[in-house]
């Protein structure tokens, strides 16, 4: 009996040629969609940074701008200040100069990046301490409970309400000095960076004698700024005061707050206008604009044309102290 073999069935070329073609098709639409996503998830994932970091900038700046100027009494109160220092921009709060806020234009703050702003700090806080009894005399060292909280050398300040007498030529006066440590008291000398033994300076020569639960504040100070991190970029950084205790107060080392700041441009409210260049008095700065110059950095696949992704934010920061 004779078998018939019949020829294996299978696809043509050209039906081999379609299938190739359609699944090209298919794989090219699959790779649109998976970069068209990853870009979208880069673009998100970047503006996300961008507000985290704002967030994080704005939040830290207003913390310190908005106390300045400011001491745990009466910012209206009689400023005397007995420091020996006269040079460094921190100790001459209330020493008949302008106080609380200081700025920088362009590049001329020292370290930081050509062209971006900056400005400096200082207020007192209140350190939650106040004096056991009174001072007794105008030389007399400030009696306090507990002294561990204080740092030799660290700039207080000491603040008290007196009753107006005929008798009592001083009343309600905050006093500024460096502080050394006694045996349950705070001393006041020469010795720990004060020009004189009193209560007293050239503007207010009337010594001042402080009573018992006499407030005691504690300076701080701080530098904000722009500049080139370890990587080679802009960063938005801040130093604070330090008080290292046997040595002299000093600015800390720089602290980098948030990365990928480009430019801080800064403006000041003096009356009812804004200024970008030093006002007449910095006393009479009620308000700071700050202006951040923000970019998200790795996010290039997410960017415009392979830019990376970068935003203008604006904070309104009022002095609380000075309104």
């Amino acid at each position: 009996m004779t078998r018939r073999h019949r020829s294996a069935a299978g696809f043509s070329l050209i039906e081999l040629m379609t299938a190739m073609l359609l699944s090209l098709l298919l794989i090219g639409a699959t790779i649109s969609v998976f970069v068209g996503n990853k870009r979208v998830y880069a673009s998100t994932e970047g503006l996300g940074r961008i507000q985290e970091n704002a967030r994080i900038a704005f939040e830290l700046m207003a913390r310190d701008i908005r106390e300045a100027g400011g001491n745990p009494c009466d910012v209206r109160m009689k400023i005397v200040n007995v420091l020996a220092d006269t040079a460094n921009w921190w100790a001459t709060f209330g020493a008949g100069t302008d106080t609380g806020v200081f700025g920088y234009e362009n590049g001329s703050f020292p370290g930081s990046t050509a062209g971006t702003d900056a400005i400096q700090v200082q207020f007192y806080e209140d350190t939650g301490l106040v004096t056991s009894a009174a001072m007794g005399s105008d030389t007399d060292d400030l009696p306090l409970d507990d002294t561990d909280p204080i740092a030799e050398q660290q700039i207080l300040m000491a603040c008290g309400f007196f009753k107006s007498t005929p008798s009592t030529p001083v009343t309600d006066t905050a006093t500024i000095f460096s502080a050394g440590k006694a045996s349950g008291a705070i001393t006041h000398g020469t010795d720990v960076g004060n020009a004189g033994e009193t209560f007293a300076d050239a503007t207010y020569p009337m010594a001042v004698v402080y009573p018992a639960n006499t407030l005691i504040g504690s300076l701080r100070a701080m530098e904000w700024y722009v500049a080139v991190n370890d990587k080679g970029n802009n960063s938005l950084y801040r130093r604070q005061l330090s008080f290292p205790g046997a040595a002299a107060p000093e600015m800390g080392p720089a602290e980098e707050v948030v990365e990928d700041v480009l430019n801080m441009q800064l403006a000041y409210l003096e009356g009812d206008t804004w200024t970008t260049a030093s006002p007449s008095s910095w006393n009479n700065v009620t308000a700071v604009q700050v202006v951040l110059d923000i970019e998200a950095s790795d996010n290039r696949a997410g960017g415009v044309q392979g830019e990376m992704i970068k935003r203008k934010l604006t904070h309104v920061i009022a002095l609380r102290n000075k309104l």
